[in-house]
C-alpha cells in the first residue's frame, strides 16, 4: 500500500511573505513528492483564507473538496487531495469556542452507536446508616466455610456476598434508583 502524504497550512489574512512564493514553494513539494511516490496521495489541509483555490489547483494539480462555508458564509478551511480519497466530508460546529467550523472528512462512513440508557441501583450513604453498617459488621461473625470442608472459592465468595448484602440491607432503609 502506498504512503498517503498530508500536509496542513495556515495561511494568515495580511502574510508578511509573498503569496505567489507560498504558491511555488507549495508547488515544488508536490512536484517532489509526485516524483518520489508517484502512486502515494497528497491531502494538504487548513486555513487558507483568501487563497484562491484555482491558484492552489493550477500550481499542484490538487482538487479541493470541501463546498459548505467554515466561517460565515465563507469556506477558508479546505482540504485539497492528488486523488479521490474520502467519501464524506463533513462541516461541524466545534465544541471549543472558534468562529471556524471544523471539517472532517471519511473515507469510509463511521457507524454510530445507538444511544442507550441504563438504569443503577444504589444505596444512599447517610452518617447514621454508616455508623449502622460499622456497628453490624464489627459485630457480625462470618460463618466459617472451608475451614471444616474442602475449600470452594465459588462458594465461599457466594456466601461472603450474600452476607455482606444482607448487612448492607438491614443498614440502608431503603435503595433508589436512577436513569
Amino acid at each position: 500500500m502506498a504512503n498517503t502524504f498530508i500536509g496542513d497550512l495556515y495561511h494568515p489574512p495580511r502574510p508578511q511573505y509573498s503569496t505567489g512564493e507560498l504558491l511555488t514553494y507549495i508547488e515544488a513539494c508536490v512536484d517532489e513528492l509526485n516524483q518520489e511516490y508517484p502512486l502515494s496521495p497528497i491531502v494538504l489541509a487548513g486555513d487558507f483564507n483568501q487563497l484562491a483555490d484555482d491558484d492552489v489547483a493550477e500550481k499542484t494539480g490538487l482538487l479541493q473538496i470541501v463546498h459548505q462555508p467554515t466561517r460565515g458564509q465563507n469556506v477558508l478551511d479546505r482540504i485539497f487531495v492528488s486523488c479521490p480519497l474520502y467519501s464524506t466530508i463533513r462541516v461541524v460546529t466545534l465544541i471549543v469556542r472558534s468562529d471556524h467550523k471544523a471539517v472532517v472528512a471519511y473515507a469510509v462512513q463511521p457507524k454510530f452507536a445507538a444511544k442507550t440508557t441504563t438504569t443503577k441501583t444504589f444505596r444512599p450513604i447517610s452518617p447514621s446508616q454508616h455508623a449502622q453498617f460499622l456497628y453490624y459488621i464489627s459485630n457480625f461473625v462470618f460463618p466459617e466455610i472451608g475451614l471444616t470442608t474442602p475449600r470452594n472459592v465459588q462458594t465461599e465468595f457466594r456466601v461472603f456476598y450474600d452476607t455482606a448484602l444482607r448487612l448492607l440491607n438491614h443498614s440502608g432503609a431503603y435503595h433508589h434508583s436512577y436513569i
